[in-house]
Parts: structure tokens; C-alpha cells; sequence
């Protein structure tokens, strides 16, 4: 299967998953350059752009979420924001994206395997979403609230 098809196919699946506000694109530059983008609505009503690069030797390689809108992304208290955070277990992110989006830490490289699919990818971050909201207004840290895989 090339990686055209796959990802014609990820978008097939998240279609039918009810995530189809995520889905898969071509980079306008040309080439075969993919990413994926989406606004997430969580239940506290606020919206996040998600963008995720995809690897060209995706599925093979773990492709990077990260939160693109609202950057920075606010933290607890007035003031903070999780970009400062960085790499956080207690958040759930990793390095900072390019223009200093926070990354979702949604799957461990030496865990992620070409039998994952985007969807299962994008729930996390729809987990990860919601904890965001819960932390904002308890201080509770994400990874308190969403389990890291066992």
C-alpha cells in the first residue's frame, strides 16, 4: 500500500469514527508532503486547531500532534502557559512544534507500530483535550486525569 492510499484510508476511518473534523491533506507546496488538521470542540465549548505533520515514512514512524490554535495555550494559573512546559510527564507533552505549538504526547516512539491508525491517535488527543479543560480549572495535571498505556 503506498502512502497515498493509507491515507485515503485514514481518512475513510476517521470518517466513520465520528472524528471526521480531523482529516488528512495534501501540503499545498506539492510533493508528497501530508499533514493532518482539525478543530476539536471539547465539552467546555472551547475550540483547538490540531496540526500533525505526517512522517513520509508514515505508518512506520509516530507523526507529532500539536495544539496549533490557541498558541500559547494557557495554563492553570493567569498568566502561564503549557508551551513553558515542554517535555512533561505531568502534561502529557513533548518538545515544543516549530512556531512553539505544545506537542501532545499521544504514543511512545519505541511503542508506535504501522498497525496504528490516525483515529486512535486522534482520541487520545481528544482525551488529552479534555483533561486540558479539567486542568484548567482544577489544577489538576493531565497525566492525573488520563493514564499513560501501560
Amino acid at each position: 500500500m503506498t502512502l497515498l492510499e493509507r491515507l485515503v484510508l485514514e481518512n475513510q476511518i476517521l470518517e466513520r469514527d465520528g472524528l471526521s473534523q480531523f482529516q488528512v491533506h495534501r501540503a499545498q507546496q506539492g510533493g508528497e508532503s501530508y499533514y493532518l488538521w482539525g478543530v476539536h470542540h471539547t465539552n467546555a465549548g472551547n475550540a483547538y486547531t490540531i496540526w500533525s505533520p505526517i512522517p513520509i515514512n508514515f505508518p512506520y514512524a509516530r507523526p507529532p500532534v500539536y495544539v496549533y490554535e490557541p498558541n500559547p495555550l494557557p495554563g492553570h494559573r493567569y498568566g502561564e502557559t503549557i508551551n513553558g512546559v515542554g517535555l512533561s510527564h505531568a502534561m502529557h507533552t513533548l518538545s515544543n512544534g516549530p512556531n512553539g505549538e505544545v506537542q501532545i504526547c499521544h504514543w511512545r516512539d519505541e511503542r508506535w507500530h504501522s498497525g496504528i491508525t490516525l483515529n486512535k491517535v486522534m482520541i487520545k488527543v481528544v482525551l488529552w483535550l479534555e483533561g486540558y479543560e479539567q486542568y484548567r480549572t482544577s489544577g489538576t495535571t493531565i497525566s492525573d486525569l488520563v493514564r499513560t498505556m501501560a
